[in-house]
């Protein structure tokens, strides 16, 4: 039918027919076919922008990362040197109970020796919003002692309490010559340790 109906029209209208047709099939192909093309094309752009900027990130981080390298090796000698400034419970638990062994071994007799209960070592309210984030681990325990004897065992007593790589905090030293023991002064004071309660507990 179609073909007799274009059999019948003259050579201008054939031409114009043939053109409508040629346009109709390009606009066919167009959509079935580059159109698609077209949209995948433009979706591997959109990719490609995204992975540019995925890689851009990597070589910022890679560019940063020996600072990141430096930080963390200041950081864990930071940490180290804080472990050694603070006692661990079994090592404050120790070293009070060797107090009074501390002290006969330099000549001293012990006369008493009151151990405080450990209680943290801070309790402001504002450390109360890192609580969830960040366990407080540090806290103190004190000891009274008292013992009488020679002065100069007194001192070597005092510098080995103190002369160890934890801190030791020395507060209310007193001297005196008791009546009836002229030759041997007592010599009273407080013992104050800073214990990490978090150390050794990932062994």
């Amino acid at each position: 039918m179609i073909i007799e109906e274009l059999i019948k029209l003259d050579d201008s209208k054939r031409k114009t027919a043939a053109v409508l047709v040629v346009l109709v099939v390009l606009g066919i192909c167009y959509f079935t076919i580059i159109r698609g093309s077209v949209v995948k094309l433009r979706t591997a752009q959109a990719n490609y922008t995204g992975l540019q900027t995925v890689y851009d990130d990597t070589e910022h981080q890679k560019a940063d990362f020996p600072n990141l390298q430096k930080q963390l090796e200041k950081k864990q000698k930071q940490l180290q040197e804080y472990q050694r400034w603070y006692f661990s419970s079994d090592q404050a638990v120790q070293f009070f109970e060797n107090i009074n062994s501390m002290a006969l071994a330099h000549n001293l007799r012990p006369i008493s020796r009151a151990i405080s209960e450990p209680k943290p070592l801070s309790d402001n309210k504002d450390d109360a919003e890192n609580s969830e984030t960040q366990q407080q681990f540090l806290e103190s325990q004190s000891a009274t002692v008292a013992v009488y004897g020679n002065y100069f065992n007194i001192v070597n007593f005092v510098q080995e309490l103190v002369n160890r790589p934890q801190r030791v905090c020395m507060s209310n030293f007193r001297i005196s010559l008791p009546g009836g023991e002229r030759s041997y002064p007592k010599a009273s004071f407080k013992v104050t340790l800073l214990i990490d309660s978090s150390k050794g507990q990932e062994q």
